[in-house]
């Protein structure tokens, strides 16, 4: 039907296709799509849309997604809302619109950008600034006089070989204290050779995406999964399979059937993000025999797991590797502070060597200052001091917020039991699920000043589980329940008419 002829018929997006595999969120996908077909003269001047709540129905979102990307839209003069409160095409937008060029594709703009810059667009943000941000440690305790002294020794008498390039691996010392340190803090054995200096965990996944995938590679990738490491997978060119994640961690056989010949498998098996769980030996043992069998890489990226809050540790996946299969990731930003940059892999001695010839030709190696800094801050005890400390804190931070949430919320949100770890998830029961998404609780808790980041984010398909996904890392413990109160205040099933007026006099 020529939409021109009937301006003031409402229309629906339902052809319109959503790829949920894409790094690109879905309110931006459906901006771009309503804001080609306007430049394209597809959607005319005047022309109206269906609902919000509708158009959520047709493309299996939230509709809080579809708000989102009109509000993007009337901020940018594409859209305008009719004195009956249905939204339209502005004629401001209309009047720019060009005749389509016989020479021109009809293809979106975003199928000609290049991975990497695809990964780069605006996309939902994990850390906001925000007491909830899931990963972010308390730095106010940190050890900043003995780290500063550590600094300036390091500045002050370095040897002529320290100021020139070190071995791409890293420097000999920090790889043989971190080797100590995996030892005595993870029960993971392994030799300085097997060590490699990085500059983070996003940046070893970037690197080594690269040196194991080809462009169209598969990926098994857990779901609901890390987001930020989609990011590095898809700059690669990977392509990402979704696997679910149940309570003993990613489910293998689902990974066999829906991508057998996967070259890589990227897991948090010690502690998933964002669920928490913990991946059970049977599940381990069944990962390492087909990833053996099939000749795949396996990262074991080991988030958080410093911070238990129990005296049981789960022992890391390389540890049970017997062929060389596993790449182990690791990082001092959260037990240090985000800021430092400096992490570290562990694997198998072929793999270093490969690592850091390719390394060499790339970026080198990292901070060398930085290095030697560590190093003696490892070798003088203050990391492993530091770290025991802050494990009582954050034991006690999450027992506070756990109590504040069973006390406040009890028929609106059941806790993770996990035990390891800056962050929990708080999952929606039924009751809270009938009455909104996730991402509208998020948004809703936005409005007050509250940052809490929906669990359905992290997944690439259609999310089966809603929740938020708490941070309490810098969260205080007298501030847990004054903050779960104004929480509940906002999205909890007993107060959905009172006023929020209470909740807006602090922006957390």
């Amino acid at each position: 039907m020529d939409n021109s002829r009937h301006p003031s018929k409402r229309v629906s997006l339902a052809g319109m296709h959503i790829d949920r595999s894409s790094a690109v969120p879905l309110h931006l996908q459906i901006a771009a799509h309503i804001r080609n077909s306007i430049l394209r003269g597809v959607f005319p001047a005047g022309m109206q849309f269906l609902g919000s709540r509708e158009i959520a129905r047709e493309l299996g979102c939230s509709r809080t997604v579809v708000l989102t990307a009109w509000d993007l839209l009337y901020a940018e003069g594409y859209l305008a809302s009719t004195p009956r409160g249905s939204v339209m095409v502005a004629s401001v937008a209309a009047s720019h619109v060009e005749p389509p060029s016989a020479a021109s594709p009809a293809t979106e703009p975003a199928q000609h950008v290049g991975a990497l810059a695809l990964a780069a667009r605006p996309r939902l943000r994990d850390h906001w600034p925000s007491v909830f941000a899931p990963g972010a440690p308390d730095v106010s305790t940190f050890p900043f006089k003995d780290w500063s002294r550590l600094l300036r020794q390091a500045w002050q008498n370095p040897r002529e070989q320290e100021c020139l390039d070190l071995p791409p691996e890293g420097h000999p010392r920090l790889r043989s204290e971190i080797a100590s340190f995996l030892g005595s803090v993870r029960g993971l054995v392994c030799s300085p050779e097997e060590v490699v200096v990085t500059s983070g965990t996003s940046g070893a996944l970037d690197f080594c995406s690269r040196m194991i995938l080809d462009p169209g590679d598969e990926v098994w990738v857990e779901e609901p999964g890390f987001v930020e490491a989609r990011w590095a997978l898809t700059a690669a060119g990977a392509k990402l399979v979704p696997i679910p994640v149940d309570d003993k961690g990613l489910v293998v056989s689902e990974g066999v059937r829906r991508a057998p010949r996967a070259r890589l498998i990227v897991v948090t098996p010690s502690h998933q993000y964002p669920l928490g769980v913990s991946m059970g030996l049977e599940r381990r043992l069944e990962l390492l025999d087909w990833a053996n069998k099939k000749d795949i890489w396996v990262i074991e990226d080991d988030y958080n797991s410093e911070f238990r809050h129990q005296d049981s540790m789960t022992a890391a996946l390389r540890s049970l590797d017997r062929e060389g299969r596993v790449i182990y990731f690791g990082t001092f930003s959260k037990i240090m502070m985000p800021n430092l940059r400096l992490g570290y892999l562990v694997a198998n001695r072929h793999f270093i060597e490969g690592f850091a010839k390719g390394r060499a030709r790339i970026d080198v190696h990292t901070s060398g200052i930085g290095q030697l800094a560590l190093a003696e801050f490892m070798r003088e005890g203050h990391l492993l001091r530091h770290l025991r400390a802050m494990r009582r804190v954050y034991a006690a931070r999450r027992r506070a917020l756990i109590d504040a949430i069973g006390a406040l919320m009890p028929d609106d949100l059941t806790v993770s039991s996990a035990v390891t770890g800056l962050h929990l998830v708080a999952l929606f029961t039924d009751v809270m699920q009938r009455r909104m998404s996730d991402r509208e609780a998020a948004a809703i808790l936005k409005g007050a000043g509250i940052h809490v980041q929906p669990l359905s984010q992290n997944f690439l398909e259609r999310p089966t589980r809603q929740g938020l996904v708490f941070g309490y890392g810098r969260l205080r413990v007298e501030d847990a329940t004054p903050l779960l109160t104004r929480i509940a205040a906002c999205i909890g099933g007993t107060s959905l008419n009172a006023s929020s007026d209470a909740a807006k006099t602090l922006s957390y």
